[in-house]
C-alpha cells in the first residue's frame, strides 16, 4: 500500500514498531520475556512427563 512504511507489530500489545524489534517498549519486553520463560518451563515439564510415562510403560511391558 502506498503511504504506509514497512513495520512489524509488537508481539505483546499489537502496536506498530520497527522492523528490527519484536516489542515496542521495555514493559512489553518484560512481559514477552516472562511469557517466553513460562512457555519454556511448560515445555520442559511436558517432555519430562512424557519421558516418565514412556519409562513407566516400558517397565510394565518388560516386567511381564
Amino acid at each position: 500500500m502506498d503511504g504506509i512504511d514497512d513495520h512489524r507489530h509488537c508481539k505483546v500489545c499489537g502496536k506498530p514498531c520497527g522492523l528490527d524489534r519484536d516489542v515496542c517498549s521495555k514493559a512489553c519486553r518484560a512481559t514477552f520475556d516472562t511469557r517466553k520463560r513460562t512457555r519454556q518451563n511448560y515445555t520442559y515439564v511436558m517432555y519430562g512427563l512424557i519421558t516418565f510415562l514412556l519409562l513407566l510403560f516400558a517397565l510394565q511391558i518388560f516386567h511381564l
